[in-house]
């Protein structure tokens, strides 16, 4: 069976314009199970009809564009050339012409100009860019240029480097405007206390920022071997409510870390008005973010690196008591005192955990001393427990009480934003080497599609100015259509 697919259009002026094609369906095709169209079908349809919509529209463009506003005649054609445009159904080739200047209004200046330039920079339309950015931080690229290949109408030469090369465009698209957005639009950061949620202890006043570092294999190894990335994700502090928006950066200053907080803040509701908390690891590059975040800002210690560092030391005690001959009451107390340690600091009381932890440090040296293995792996364990407490003595709070109070006490959003972002693409199955621009790049549009926000960035822009000057409008051109109509 032969079906005729006819295709009419009407352009802008009132003219009519008709296409016809041919699909071929052998009825002895349905034996293998072939019913109805096929990809390749589609492929076929969807490729013929975009060729046609996309020269009418540039046909127009270029009639509208020739249309002179003041003396309201036509513009002379130079020569005529050709332009390829990459759409999501195939590269359409269409005629370029460059137009003159008007010679009626600008006789003394002679000039020429693609006006097709204007359509599609990049050589390839919007959707298409964010389609190919949006698989790529997905996936690796030449898995993503095989299922972009597979079902869209898309050239042999849409490789993988092409894909790289577009999602390192977009990245540095929404780096762009990330700056300029923060710039014409910065969230407000005046320090005073939420006026709007009155009710004490209320976990919805406060924003939580769970913030971790990922390590990345850098892939020029005189530089360093590897180099961090601080990655993050901003909510609400009451345990269960939505996770909130991520966010990664490669550039780690508090400048760039209290712009990108900032934004991200913005998304959960953030006006300059409530309590900010930050819970991180204790790592020095994250302790700089609260001091540069507007007051009131926390900083809270992580429960589950306290917890995990703890363990092995309760461990090694019981083992301590299981293999202890005498059962002598010296060895059970050991046991007790570590959890002790642990009670302690899960109440907040840092100052007598360190006591306890000192004590039970001076008895495992003398242990040690008398040439006791255990005791001696005991010291080991004990010694960066008390540095790590020491270190972050002001981020340790009363965690029994937070927690019962439904609020968040463990940077797990962090842990998890780190997997999600930089793991599962740059780190576990993929075992790459990165740059550092290349990996921030990327983990622009990765952050910007697991936000769901990626063509709400793109398409944003920096809000006109309210007052022009005298001769602004001589350098502001006004669009064809616009003209025309």
């Amino acid at each position: 069976m032969r079906w005729k697919i006819t295709i009419e259009g009407m352009d802008e002026f009132g003219g009519r314009d008709a296409a016809e094609m041919v699909i071929e369906k052998d009825i002895g095709r349905l034996s293998n199970g072939e019913i109805g169209l096929t990809i390749e079908d589609g492929k076929t349809i969807m490729g013929y009809l975009q060729q046609l919509v996309v020269k009418q529209q540039c046909e127009a463009y270029v009639l509208t564009s020739r249309y002179c506003t003041d003396c309201r005649t036509f513009r002379r054609i130079k020569d005529y050339g050709k332009r390829k445009i990459r759409t999501v159904y195939g590269r359409v080739e269409v005629s370029n012409p460059r137009i003159m200047n008007c010679r009626r209004c600008l006789p003394y200046f002679c000039d020429a100009s693609a006006v097709l330039r204007d359509i599609c920079p990049d050589q390839a339309t919007p959707e298409l860019m964010e389609l190919s950015a949006r698989m790529g931080s997905l996936m690796p690229y030449r898995k993503a240029a095989d299922v972009l290949a597979e079902f869209l109408p898309i050239p042999s030469t849409e490789s993988f480097m092409t894909l790289r090369h577009r999602t390192m465009k977009l990245g540095e698209r929404l780096d762009e405007k990330a700056r300029d957005r923060a710039w014409f639009e910065p969230p407000s950061s005046s320090e005073h206390k939420q006026a709007e949620l009155d009710l004490p202890n209320d976990p919805e006043r406060e924003f939580v920022v769970s913030i971790d570092t990922a390590h990345v294999r850098c892939s020029r190894s005189e530089n360093a071997r590897i180099f961090e990335i601080a990655v993050a994700r901003c909510g609400r502090g009451r345990r269960g409510s939505p996770p909130g928006h991520y966010f990664a950066t490669a550039d780690t200053s508090k400048r760039e870390l209290r712009s990108r907080t900032l934004q991200a803040l913005q998304h959960e509701g953030y006006v300059g008005r409530g309590e900010v908390t930050v819970i991180s690891d204790g790592a020095e590059i994250m302790k700089r973010l609260p001091k540069a975040l507007p007051k009131p800002t926390a900083h809270i210690l992580d429960w589950f690196h306290i917890a995990m560092k703890i363990q092995p030391l309760q461990q090694m005690a019981d083992h301590i008591v299981r293999t202890s001959a005498t059962r002598s009451g010296q060895a059970i107390s050991i046991g007790d005192d570590i959890r002790s340690v642990k009670w302690k600091l899960w109440h907040g009381q840092t100052d007598r955990a360190i006591d306890r932890l000192e004590m039970i440090m001076a008895v495992s040296a003398i242990q040690s001393s008398h040439a006791e293995a255990s005791a001696k792996r005991l010291l080991d364990l004990a010694q960066p427990l008390l540095t790590y407490i020491r270190s972050n003595r002001d981020a340790i709070i009363d965690y029994g009480a937070r927690y019962r109070s439904g609020r968040r006490i463990a940077s797990s959003l962090a842990e998890s934003a780190v997997d999600s972002l930089v793991s599962r693409r740059m780190v576990k199955k993929q075992q790459m080497q990165w740059t550092l621009r290349g990996a921030h790049r990327l983990l622009q549009v990765r952050a910007a599609v697991l936000n769901g926000d990626l063509r709400e960035r793109l398409a944003w822009q920096p809000p006109k100015p309210t007052h022009r000057h005298h001769l602004t409008w001589m350098f502001e051109p006004t669009p064809p259509l616009l003209n025309v109509a």
